[in-house]
């Protein structure tokens, strides 16, 4: 699987498993860190053996994450998790009518993504698929942090914009 297989997983399914996250933990930094740190497991395993079903990969790795969060936070309290505050971390299936409108605001972020001026796409790209920051965009592209953070900010302007349309 390739770099751009995994941008379209990302974009495909990044709001759902940071949605997920952030109703459990109620902390949307958290809820980023833990969404990030999914995509990267996918990453490291989709060289290793095959996944059938990404999007259940994804949930399962998002939940384990939560609980592993979730147990050392305890931990530090001195708590335990049990098995009934456990088995309420399943993620809920989507009906028919929430797909399809998902799947159109993919489509239309998709049409918003690949419109916008090709340095904001490159720089948002870098930011939300990458991770990188904008002092390490700067470096790879020879921009000054600032101008990565402009073009960023452009780019977060112009999927505003194009999304509420």
């Amino acid at each position: 699987m390739s770099g751009s297989d995994l941008k379209a997983l990302y974009l495909a399914h990044r709001s759902e498993i940071q949605d997920y996250l952030d109703r459990r933990l109620r902390c949307k930094e958290t809820a980023a860190d833990l969404t990030q740190d999914t995509f990267i497991r996918l990453s490291e395993q989709m060289g290793r053996t095959p996944i059938a079903n990404f999007r259940a990969y994804l949930f399962s790795s998002a939940r384990n994450l939560f609980i592993d969060h979730t147990r050392r936070q305890e931990h530090r309290k001195g708590e335990t998790l049990d098995a009934k505050t456990t088995s309420s971390f399943e993620p809920s299936t989507p009906t028919l009518e929430q797909a399809a409108i998902a799947h159109q605001q993919l489509n239309t972020l998709n049409d918003v993504i690949q419109n916008m001026p090709a340095p904001c796409r490159e720089v948002f790209l870098m930011v939300r698929v990458e991770g990188l920051t904008y002092v390490e965009i700067g470096q790879r592209l020879g921009i000054p942090s600032k101008t990565a953070y402009s073009r960023m900010v452009r780019a977060l302007d112009l999927i505003k914009i194009g999304m509420s349309e």
